[in-house]
């Protein structure tokens, strides 16, 4: 039996014009701590792709598939705990 249990949350980093990289690690570094506070241990950031189908209307004219990627922040806490 696996001795963790794992929780993935999505993760979208918004930022303003005036805004940059620190504060997108500001608020992924909040979401860690908000996590960890709750025991959940900060395992890993995973990328997942994502494929979106067009509706009905969109298909009847030619439109495809796309795929959009979204990072993803792995957790894990041990089993039972």
């Amino acid at each position: 039996m696996a001795q963790f249990q794992y929780k993935v949350v999505p993760f979208i980093g918004k930022v303003t014009s005036k805004q940059g990289a620190n504060d997108v690690a500001k608020q992924l570094q909040n979401l860690i701590n908000h996590h960890a506070e709750k025991g959940w241990e900060f395992h890993a950031i995973s990328d997942v792709n994502i494929e979106v189908q067009p509706g009905c209307l969109a298909a009847l004219f030619g439109a495809s598939s796309q795929y959009i990627r979204f990072d993803q922040v792995v957790f894990r806490a041990p089993r039972g705990g």
